[in-house]
């Protein structure tokens, strides 16, 4: 191809060194221009090519492959397959050249690999299956066997020698591998146990107070979990610590279509006492206590009467599970209990203790609120006093 150029040089009456001089500057920019020009056309023509013959149902796939920049890796093989079928043309620098565009060939090779795995989890993302059984983890092996292979051969084109030799070689540093990459073996040895035991998904909400973290798993890898928590930060825990230390998983949460709501509230005990006739008159005029206090004081019967002395606190805490039964938003199929606790100095727990239908974090907080304002605003009708730890307001009005 360059014979008629390099007859042309030798008309001119030039000296050798010069008009070879002149003869590989001309190669070499001949063909730097066919690449260039070859690389521009296919990165401008190939992509409208493809959104032009491929069919609309494809299309999402064609945005994950310009995403994972796969087509552009492709192009890139274009410049060391020219520079190797240009080689011969260079005499004695041919064989470097070939040698040198061999090595940048793998790595694009590498990489054009890395972008088809990478394209493989995206698509098998958009499956429901995936966040039940991620893959990334296992593709993320296959790409490290793949960059150890190819990193074999690169050195073995360079040395001169076979790459079986060398891959026969590396099984004299595995004693050196398991030392550098523990914690890699351990990431990869537990997010097997992790994926194979189902233990942990994409989406699910963990607790793990030690890593401080509380939010929602949104990626999986070979040796690392990923956690957006609820506070807008991310933390990245090591797969082997979800195996080793315990963690909390709610995923059963959403699942079941319930969460748990348990919270006490401190009752006063100076306030507790024997419901007297006007309190018993007003509490059987209350819809959700209608039926309790007749079956607690039956006619005939003096107030005094051991079996059915009541008493205002008892009343308060049945009128709390009546007024629990009747809101729609609390599970009535799933344990709903108001029980009293251990007495402290603070006074005596009352706890409530049920299942909400809303898993949502805003609306369960919602309803629950909701329920405790209308428990501390309706106490004091059961004569009933909330403990709280004396305030400023307190003191100045204590003489009141």
């Amino acid at each position: 191809m360059f014979s008629a150029f390099d007859h042309f040089l030798q008309s001119l009456s030039m000296s050798d060194q010069v008009t070879s001089s002149i003869s590989y500057a001309f190669r070499t920019l001949f063909v730097a221009l066919l690449c260039v020009t070859l690389t521009v056309f296919a990165r401008f023509l190939l992509p409208r090519i493809l959104r032009f013959l491929a069919p609309k149902k494809i299309m999402p796939y064609l945005q994950i492959w310009n995403k994972r920049k796969l087509l552009k890796r492709i192009i890139l093989l274009i410049t060391p397959l020219i520079c190797i079928l240009f080689s011969p043309n260079f005499g004695s620098a041919g064989k470097w050249i070939v040698k040198v565009m061999t090595f940048f060939t793998i790595i694009i090779i590498v990489l054009i690999i890395d972008s088809i795995l990478s394209i493989i989890d995206d698509m098998y993302r958009t499956r429901e299956i995936a966040k039940k059984r991620p893959i990334k983890g296992f593709l993320q092996i296959f790409e490290i066997i793949i960059i150890i292979v190819f990193g074999t051969v690169i050195v073995a084109s360079w040395i001169g020698e076979s790459p079986i030799v060398l891959l026969s070689g590396i099984g004299a540093f595995t004693a050196i591998l398991t030392l550098v990459f523990k914690d890699s073996i351990l990431g990869f040895i537990s997010g097997i146990q992790l994926t194979a035991n189902d233990m942990i998904r994409i989406g699910d909400w963990i607790e793990m107070p030690k890593y401080d973290v509380n939010g929602t798993v949104s990626d999986i890898t070979l040796i690392s979990v990923k956690v957006d928590n609820f506070d807008n930060t991310t933390s990245t825990v090591p797969a082997y610590a979800l195996v080793s230390d315990s963690f909390k998983n709610w995923r059963k949460m959403p699942i079941g279509g319930s969460r748990r709501m348990k919270r006490s509230i401190y009752i006063d005990m100076s306030s507790i006492m024997f419901c007297t006739e006007i309190m018993i008159d007003q509490f059987s005029k209350n819809p959700l206590l209608i039926e309790y206090i007749h079956s607690k004081m039956p006619k005939g019967k003096p107030l005094t009467y051991p079996q059915t002395q009541l008493t205002n606190i008892g009343v308060f805490r049945i009128y709390l599970e009546k007024y629990l039964m009747s809101i729609h938003a609390i599970n009535s199929e799933m344990t709903l209990v108001v029980r009293q606790l251990q007495a402290e100095a603070k006074g005596m727990p009352l706890e409530i203790y049920a299942f909400t239908t809303e898993t949502d974090f805003q609306k369960y907080e919602n309803v629950q609120s909701d329920i405790f304002d209308h428990i501390y605003a309706i106490a004091p009708s059961f004569s009933i006093r909330i403990f709280q730890e004396p305030s400023g307001y307190d003191m100045k009005h204590r003489g009141d």
